[in-house]
Formats: structure tokens, sequence, C-alpha cells
């Protein structure tokens, strides 16, 4: 096996990867807002049984939080393949501009243009730089959030006590 056979299978895993992620993302948003308009008409059409409402409730934390182990995992894969792409990347000879790496070594310049975002955070939470993950983590915390105030409100808000 060659480099660039290694390169190639590199890559291929990664757009594997990175593809699967985002698929899965995608099916996760879908199940979450089914979920979560079972939930409130539930809530809404019978207030009187309030299980059906918690069932659906915890049914969308548990949902967030494997999804969410689903989207570490997913990342843990992208992030092995990124430092190999890099990796490959350091053997290209081009030069960068001081300590900037060549625009066109673009994992390794991704990296660098991220990390000086990261370092530029602000007050204003709209003009910071976030990650898929970051973004991902806030729609997971938010549907989960969802989930748990349906399960609360189902069983206190209703409940005969």
């Amino acid at each position: 096996m060659t480099e660039d056979d290694l390169r190639k299978q590199t890559w291929d895993y990664f757009h594997m990867h990175a593809a699967q992620r985002l698929t899965t993302f995608n099916f996760y948003v879908g199940i979450s807002s089914l979920l979560s308009g079972g939930l409130a008409a539930t809530i809404k059409a019978d207030p009187e049984a309030p299980l059906l409402g918690a069932a659906v409730g915890l049914l969308l934390i548990i949902v967030s939080i494997v999804f969410w182990k689903l989207d570490q995992r997913n990342t843990d894969l992208i992030k092995g393949a990124e430092r190999a792409l890099r990796y490959f990347e350091s053997r290209c000879p081009l030069p960068g501009d001081g300590d900037k790496p060549h625009e066109a070594k673009r994992f390794t310049r991704e990296e660098y243009d991220s990390q000086l975002k990261k370092e530029q955070r602000s007050w204003c939470f709209w003009r910071n730089h976030y990650s898929f993950s970051e973004c991902f983590r806030s729609v997971f915390l938010i549907f989960g959030g969802l989930g748990a105030v349906g399960l609360c409100y189902a069983l206190i808000g209703h409940w005969p006590w």
C-alpha cells in the first residue's frame, strides 16, 4: 500500500463519517420534532392523562442523549481522519505565511483559523465562531430540555397532588 493509497483511504473515511454525522443529525431533528409535536398534543389533548405526555417527554430526553452520544462517536472518528489528513498535508512542501499554514492545506489551515476565532470570543454570542459540535450540542440540549419540561409539566402540572 502506498502513501497515495493511504491518503485516499483516509479521505474516503473522513468523507463517509462526515456525511454520516450530518445524516444522523438530520434524522435526530426529524424524530425530535415529531416527539415534540406529540408531547404538545398529549398535554393539550388530554390534561387528565399525564402519563402519555410524561412518556413522550422521557422518550425525547432519552433520544437526545442517545443521539448526542452517537454524535460524540462520529466526532471522534472524523477528528482521527482529520489528524491523518493534516499529517499528509505536513508532508507537502508548500510554505506557509509566517505561522499561518498555506491556504491549500485546508485541514491544517482550518484548524489554525478556528483556533484564532475561538481566542477572540465575545460576550455577544451571535458574533462568535462555533464548531459543529457546539451547535449540535445546543440542539441536543434544547430538545432534551423540552422533553424535561414536558415530563415535569405532565407529571407535576396535572398530577392530583
